[in-house]
């Protein structure tokens, strides 16, 4: 915010030299007290007792619906019709009792579910699930996302003031186009739009020259930097102590390409979506994702509402306890999960477990059938895939499918054929599969690479 502030009217080579003026700063003296508040609390909270959590969730959850229903016009509708109020929460399995909110119904209402007040930021997702959103925060929301981030990554040896390599964005704004070096955030921000073969050693030698400890990437860009290093025989050319993935989902096969490209480096992902309603960062001890108890109350329920049990595949809802100017109050994020015990046997902590997060709303395919098939579950760490350098589902019927792909040669036709069989395998008798050679795969605008085109309006609940 300070930084903002201080760079709203400059040019932009001001900006760049304040920017490296600031730099000299220590990391530490940069954050905000909202920030340090809640990074000592967190590592003292995150080891309390499950009574002890619930007793703070609680009183949290009370307070937020009584602020929505107090100071928003849409919340105080929504519950009066429901005939709800904050005293109706006498535990936390009440929340079930409250309706759910949605992205199109905030959308649709925005300033109804928002509270009008100076210094409120109005700030959009990049429409993942094919509902473009946006919503209000305040400055105060992001040094508390940063210092939930920031505690999950210190579990994995992260610190304050490490350079990283940001490998998570479409344009860097830098005249070579494919890298900018950021003093003053300890960055080497990498465009994921010009990670091309062609491009390949513009990013190898940025990163040899500066070695950055970190990398914090899309998994998808990690996935093609890992093939093009492969392609071009320079795996290990660079390396990493630690990898962190966000903002998309994180398949098996995409790890198991880390961990061959970089064999000495840690990977650590979490999950989290823009409307901050809940988010969960892997077990330093596994790859499960621990939701924070402290960042929003978690729930994993069924086509009804009520709770999975453990081990049952529901959909995430979220209440933030954070977001006073748009309130997310049982939103439904229409992403998937399987729901894990509420106790983590190996770190200690009280935490719901959420197994793996099963997929997110875009990534789903429909059969002819009604199934729903998860891009989790189609696991392209095959070895017929290596004969392809990129690939992408394309969905417009429910039951049919294209499967679009860019070469690294020529394919014989019994090679196509057998890719296309062992698709089938994994998509089933009840889906037409059609198979298409293509030269490039186009990018979202943020950069990202969708393994799935779904353009069915798929919502989750209308099984």
């Amino acid at each position: 915010m300070f930084l903002r502030a201080m760079t709203r009217n400059l040019s932009e080579a001001h900006k760049d030299g304040l920017k490296c003026v600031l730099s000299l700063v220590p990391p530490r003296w940069r954050q905000g007290g909202t920030y340090w508040q809640w990074r000592h609390f967190l590592d003292e909270a995150q080891y309390w007792p499950s009574t002890r959590i619930e007793t703070w969730q609680l009183e949290r959850l009370r307070n937020i619906v009584r602020h929505a229903i107090d100071h928003t016009e849409g919340y105080r509708e929504l519950y009066r019709t429901a005939r709800l109020s904050a005293d109706d929460l006498r535990g936390l399995s009440d929340i079930r009792h409250f309706p759910c909110t949605t992205k199109t119904m905030l959308q649709d209402n925005l300033e109804a579910f928002s509270v009008r007040q100076p210094g409120r930021l109005y700030v959009t997702t990049g429409g993942s699930t094919g509902i473009p959103f946006g919503f209000y925060e305040t400055d105060r929301n992001r040094q508390i996302e940063n210092a939930f981030i920031h505690t999950g990554w210190s579990e994995v040896g992260w610190r304050l003031g490490l350079w990283s390599a940001v490998l998570r964005g479409g344009f860097v704004g830098a005249p070579n186009r494919t890298w900018k070096r950021e003093p003053y955030a300890r960055e080497l921000s990498f465009s994921s739009y010009f990670l091309t073969p062609d491009l390949l050693n513009s990013y190898v030698e940025a990163l040899r020259r500066y070695q950055p400890p970190v990398l914090q990437a899309y998994p998808s860009s990690l996935n093609v930097l890992c093939d093009l290093l492969k392609e071009s025989g320079q795996t290990g050319a660079v390396h990493f102590d630690l990898i962190l993935l966000g903002s998309e989902n994180v398949y098996d096969w995409q790890l198991a390409k880390a961990h061959a490209s970089f064999p000495s480096s840690r990977v650590f992902a979490w999950y989290g979506h823009a409307e901050k309603a809940i988010l969960a960062p892997w077990c330093a001890q596994r790859d499960q994702y621990h939701a924070w108890p402290y960042y929003g109350l978690t729930e994993i329920v069924d086509s009804d509402g009520r709770p999975t049990p453990v081990g049952d595949e529901g959909e995430l809802v979220g209440t933030s306890f954070h977001n006073l100017v748009t309130p997310f109050i049982r939103y439904r994020t229409l992403d998937r999960a399987l729901r894990g015990p509420e106790h983590c046997d190996l770190c200690g902590r009280h935490f719901q477990i959420l197994s793996c997060i099963v997929g997110r709303a875009h990534e789903l395919i429909v059969t002819g059938t009604g199934r729903f098939i998860s891009m989790t579950a189609i696991n392209m760490h095959d070895d017929i895939f290596d004969l392809i350098r990129q690939f992408q589902f394309v969905q417009e019927t429910a039951g049919e499918v294209v499967f679009q792909y860019v070469p690294r040669r020529d394919l014989a036709e019994h090679e196509v054929a057998a890719m296309k069989a062992r698709l089938m395998v994994k998509l089933g008798d009840d889906m037409h599969l059609k198979i298409a050679a293509v030269n490039e795969i186009p990018r979202a605008p943020s950069g990202k690479y969708r393994f799935l085109d779904q353009r069915l309006p798929l919502r989750y609940g209308d099984r």
